[in-house]
């Protein structure tokens, strides 16, 4: 891996925003970035677990009314998360893809994203949120990667998200009703 950068809040020079086919706005890299290169810091508000469930919930709330709803939190150990939320956190822009192109890495506390393998000039950054299977129907997937179930979930989970999609299926041929993928 290459050294850390820096801490800063700029947008790295390797990296621009741009209109994404997955989710609204993405990040893309600008130029060539190596395997393992750490590319950004994903900065935030340190906060407890309890307020990150109470965010949430307001953020599904907003979703439901008919908002985005977006959740930028990253779980940084047993008592503490990270909220991404603030407009001066580009890396919150990276998207979610099954087929990731970068990983998240908690060193000492501090979330940084990296290259899971080369990447070319104008390709998207984006990684696995990996939510938990408890709460997969809350987070429907745009990614449309192969093997993408529908769904935001870990990728161990996602035989899981398979199985039940598959049983509600049933369910919908029997009763015309059921989850789906969006």
């Amino acid at each position: 891996m290459s050294r850390l950068p820096l801490p800063t809040r700029k947008l790295p020079a390797e990296v621009r925003l741009g209109r994404s086919g997955v989710h609204g706005y993405g990040m893309f890299a600008r130029d060539f970035i190596p395997q393992g290169a750490r590319i950004i810091e994903y900065f935030g508000e340190r906060i407890t677990k309890a307020e990150s469930r109470r965010r949430e919930a307001g953020q599904l709330a907003l979703r439901a009314a008919g908002g985005e709803g977006c959740f930028y939190i990253f779980a940084l150990n047993q008592r503490h998360d990270l909220d991404g939320s603030m407009a001066w956190n580009s890396a919150r822009r990276i998207n979610h893809s099954c087929a990731p192109s970068c990983e998240s890495l908690n060193l000492r506390g501090r979330i940084w994203i990296a290259a899971l393998r080369d990447l070319t000039a104008g390709e998207e950054l984006t990684f696995d949120y990996g939510f938990d299977y408890a709460d997969w129907p809350k987070h429907p997937c745009r990614c449309g990667a192969e093997g993408c179930v529908g769904f935001i979930v870990t990728a161990g989970q996602r035989w899981r998200v398979r199985k039940e999609i598959k049983k509600d299926a049933g369910r919908r041929t029997k009763s015309g009703g059921g989850r789906s993928p969006p």
